[in-house]
């Protein structure tokens, strides 16, 4: 039994060192500036999670994290008045497309674009009569360095939910967008 997985973890070894250049592993932090349509003005939240890259100069990125949005109401929202605090708490998986400009051992430039699904876990406004879905959908796109086992990227996405009063059954639809600043470390290079 010792042997078999000594032989395991051997042949693993050297599959994910062939594969070194196909496929990274590691986790991000962001900051996050958000605002929904006309409602709010951007304050900042934090996005934290893990991602995937599968491929070389062109890759496949996809993510799951966790993401903390705030914005200040600037107009009358159902029972939320200007100057309340909008919070909400969302699993956010983006599915990015990635082209390194620059592919060097130690130093990369890339450019990201990708579609985005967010799926709402909280948020603060119970009360209120304007409920939105659980569900917003977007794009994101981005550029960034990759040094060594560091990441730092500069993005932007925009997405759409749809929100209904549930006294008076009216549906909207609702645009968000955010700007984001992330630092990732690759756990597997």
């Amino acid at each position: 039994m010792f042997l078999s997985l000594a032989a395991l973890l051997c042949v693993s070894a050297v599959t994910v060192n062939s594969a070194k250049a196909q496929f990274s592993m590691g986790i991000k932090v962001a900051a996050n500036a958000a605002s929904y349509s006309k409602l709010t003005q951007r304050n900042f939240g934090w996005d934290a999670g893990l991602f995937l890259r599968l491929g070389d100069r062109f890759y496949f990125q996809p993510e799951v994290n966790y993401v903390f949005k705030r914005s200040s109401l600037t107009d009358n929202f159902g029972d939320a008045s200007t100057g309340d605090m909008l919070k909400q708490h969302y699993i956010s998986v983006p599915a990015l497309f990635g082209y390194h400009f620059i592919d060097n051992d130690n130093f990369k430039f890339h450019f990201t674009i990708g579609p985005r699904f967010d799926f709402k876990v909280a948020d603060n406004f119970k009360d209120n009569p304007w409920q939105s879905g659980a569900l917003q959908w977007g794009g994101q796109l981005g550029v960034g360095i990759d040094f060594w086992r560091f990441t730092l990227d500069v993005g932007y996405y925009i997405a759409a939910d749809n929100f209904r009063n549930s006294e008076t059954s009216e549906s909207r639809t609702r645009m968000s967008n955010a700007f984001l600043v992330g630092l990732g470390f690759k756990i597997v290079k």
